[in-house]
């Protein structure tokens, strides 16, 4: 097949493809009850702009896709602009879709989108809207929609995208296979043909300070071949490369098995600074020109965590340059602290210093090592903090410290966090001289950032003093016991005495 032909096979392939614009519901929004459409229900419908993927995925339901689920080349596309227009007549007839009749009135264009035309039919504006602009990648939401049938048009696109997605029409809410259950957050998925890229974090396995998170750049190239493919990845402070595991790049192709590229026959990483650029070989373009149309090059770079800055939130940023197409794209992992403050039984200020903690990440993990403090065994499944932490030599255990005004505590920094808050365990592996080491692990959540703000990113773990050992008591049984005691060495000395006497009588030739 020639470049022309695949080329025009494609753009032929993305044009059908955004004409089904892979509608949706999500399962949120359902109302089970009643089952009848209710007016009141809040409507929505969200557009998730997005390249088309090297292979078409299964038909939308409506409902939202999960971003793992998209086939691969599917990237979100930022900046095109869709207007929304709610159809209210059709051939001079209302549309009502409260009654039955309105229903019926749109039957035949819900079957057949193909046959709706806006001529000779009324339509109102409902809403216009730019993928990206509220902040979430390649999507738009339009909210607060009337109960009805509404025509959805791309009016407008950045110069990178080459095709235009076909109108659709969607209905608010929408029917679903469910017996007398509606929906009323619709999704839609329409597709383009075009040249973006995006960038994504996998920070899945990594909970402390020197742990492993990987960033991975995806360029989707609609038309082969291409003469310039390279990213500049430039890391924040807070991160810093990792040589293992070594960066990849992975080549997928509209057709056929995904092909990872060799290092550096295929494609070089030279790094300057915090710079890293990774560049194709004249091999690696050729592998890309093998791949054809619509192709996916994705480029992954491990870094390790150094240090948290106060909003908690590392930003990661690249430019993609795809022959004269230039990217920039970003992506985020949170991180934040926590505190432990050490005290005695019954008395929060009574702090105390000299406390040993392990974090784990489980609260699975957590009992574990807690029945291992009890029987005395050594403590495993702790979490390892690298350098820049508060942890001791072990990197493992925190203790708390006397600081100034401010005593008996410890920061825990460096812990992946969340915006809602990420849950952890803390066991008190050592008690400080003459306590009780709390016996049950102590649940902290970690927020991002420093300032240790939201409930449970403050622990405190009390402590129950040692009993001390039984002494005698004055009076009763005690005195008792020392009358009796020196009754008897009295007894003892008397019969000494006069035993002693009586010898000397019996024989005093030996005195």
């Amino acid at each position: 097949m020639s470049r022309t032909t695949r080329r025009l096979s494609a753009a032929v392939a993305a044009v059908v493809l955004g004409a089904t614009a892979l509608m949706g519901v999500a399962v949120s929004a359902a109302s089970a009850a009643p089952s009848n459409i209710d007016p009141d229900e809040p409507r929505s419908l969200t557009i998730h702009k997005l390249s088309q993927p090297a292979t078409s995925g299964a038909a939308g339901d409506g409902s939202e896709v999960p971003s793992g689920s998209l086939p691969a080349g599917a990237l979100p596309i930022d900046g095109v602009t869709f207007t929304a227009r709610e159809v209210t007549e059709i051939g001079g007839v209302a549309v009502d879709l409260e009654t039955d009749a309105g229903w019926a009135l749109i039957q035949p264009y819900l079957a057949n989108p193909g046959s709706f035309t806006t001529a000779g039919n009324t339509l109102v504006p409902a809403g216009t809207g730019v993928t990206g602009a509220a902040g979430v990648p390649g999507e738009l939401v339009f909210d607060s929609l009337n109960v009805g049938l509404f025509y959805v048009e791309e009016t407008d696109a950045p110069a990178n995208v080459s095709t235009r997605a076909q109108p659709f029409l969607v209905t608010l809410p929408m029917p679903t296979t469910e017996p007398g259950v509606f929906r009323y957050d619709v999704h839609a998925y329409p597709k383009n043909l075009a040249t973006t890229a995006v960038k994504t974090v996998n920070d899945t396995d990594s909970y402390a300070l020197g742990d492993v998170i990987t960033w991975t750049v995806s360029g989707n190239i609609p038309l082969s071949p291409v003469s310039d493919y390279r990213v500049v990845d430039t890391l924040p402070a807070e991160l810093a490369y990792a040589a293992s595991p070594a960066p990849t790049v992975t080549i997928r192709s509209a057709a056929g098995a995904p092909v990872q590229l060799t290092s550096p026959t295929d494609f070089t990483v030279t790094p300057a600074g915090d710079v890293y650029t990774m560049e194709l070989t004249p091999q690696g373009y050729d592998e890309l020109w093998l791949a054809g149309d619509n192709a996916q090059v994705d480029f992954t770079i491990a870094t390790t965590v150094t240090s948290i800055p106060s909003d908690g939130t590392i930003t990661n940023t690249a430019k993609v340059f795809i022959d004269s197409a230039e990217f920039d794209v970003q992506a985020q992992s949170l991180w934040g602290t926590a505190r432990v403050n050490k005290h005695a039984q019954g008395d929060e200020d009574a702090r105390l210093a000299g406390a040993e903690f392990q974090v784990f990440a489980t609260e699975a993990a957590a009992n574990a090592a807690a029945a291992q403090v009890a029987a005395g065994d050594p403590v495993t499944g702790g979490l390892e903090f690298g350098a820049g932490s508060t942890a001791g030599a072990d990197r493992k255990t925190f203790t708390t410290a006397d600081q100034g005004a401010d005593h008996g505590f410890v920061v825990i920094n460096g812990l992946k966090a969340s915006a809602a808050g990420t849950k952890y365990w803390v066991v008190e592996t050592k008690a400080p001289a003459g306590y009780v080491a709390a016996a049950a692990p102590t649940e902290i959540t970690v927020y991002p950032g420093t300032g240790l703000t939201g409930s449970g990113s403050v622990a405190n773990v009390p402590n129950q003093m040692r009993e001390a050992g039984a002494l005698p008591v004055l009076g009763g049984a005690g005195m008792t016991a020392i009358g009796v005691a020196g009754a008897i060495l009295i007894a003892g000395g008397v019969l000494f005495a006069t035993f002693g006497r009586r010898k000397q009588t019996e024989d005093p030739a030996e005195v």
